[in-house]
């Protein structure tokens, strides 16, 4: 008896199948290579930024002997980057000063932001003081809220940072394709400083360990709001 060929519609589900089969294999494969390819590059690119913050340090540890060993003191160069958190909530807030708290993209109470430091940006935060503390981050700092707090802005949505191939996605830049990158522009106010901080959420820290001293008085008056210089390091420590 003759064998009944397959029905020809059988035979295109069949071939269309194995044809997705197939690209999906090669798209699994092509996304491993460029992820893998995206890793070496991301540790290549880490050991320059260390080597070149070891040297930055190394340099400004000489330059301060020098001025000692002369009876002087190092004037070092003015902080480019400050860091800037939320204290205080919504209740009685003058309309001015909520539309700058908005303007900082500081909606919420513990909100967390990186600015490039100028002469607008000063006269905001003395305009906003009561309501929020800053000071100049560390590199340990800049580098544990991006790598434990850090959720990017795609398509108007908060996603978590899950690996660099997301990262090259999202600004589609070749001096910004790791982790490392996004920290570097923070830390040294790099020339993409702008595109990678508002590539960014504001970032969402926790109330500080032990709680806060009294946020309705000033720092240097033993308080919480107001500039706090390199101490805000040990503030944010408590609260990432």
């Amino acid at each position: 008896m003759p064998a009944v060929p397959a029905p020809e519609s059988a035979v295109k589900r069949a071939a269309f199948k194995k044809q997705q089969t197939e690209a999906f294999k090669k798209a699994v494969q092509a996304q491993n290579q460029e992820k893998s390819e995206l890793k070496k590059q991301a540790y290549v690119r880490g050991l320059k930024y260390a080597k070149a913050y070891k040297g930055a340090e190394q340099k400004l540890v000489t330059l301060r002997r020098q001025a000692k060993s002369h009876g002087n003191f190092y004037l070092e160069a003015a902080p480019k980057v400050v860091i800037i958190t939320r204290i205080r909530g919504i209740a009685q807030v003058a309309p001015k000063t909520k539309k700058i708290l908005q303007l900082l993209r500081l909606r919420q109470i513990f909100n967390t932001v990186f600015l490039k430091l100028n002469k607008s940006v000063h006269t905001l935060l003395r305009m906003v003081e009561p309501y929020i503390t800053y000071g100049y981050p560390s590199l340990s700092t800049v580098r544990k809220l991006v790598y434990k707090r850090g959720y990017l802005k795609i398509n108007g949505q908060r996603v978590k940072i899950q690996d660099n191939k997301q990262i090259k996605d999202k600004f589609n830049n070749k001096d910004i394709v790791c982790t490392e990158d996004l920290v570097n522009q923070i830390y040294t106010a790099g020339a993409h400083f702008r595109a990678v901080s508002n590539g960014f959420w504001p970032f969402k820290l926790t109330p500080p360990k032990g709680g806060m001293n009294q946020k309705r008085r000033h720092f240097i008056e033993g308080g919480d709001y107001g500039n706090r210089d390199t101490l805000v390091n040990k503030f944010l420590a408590r609260m990432i």
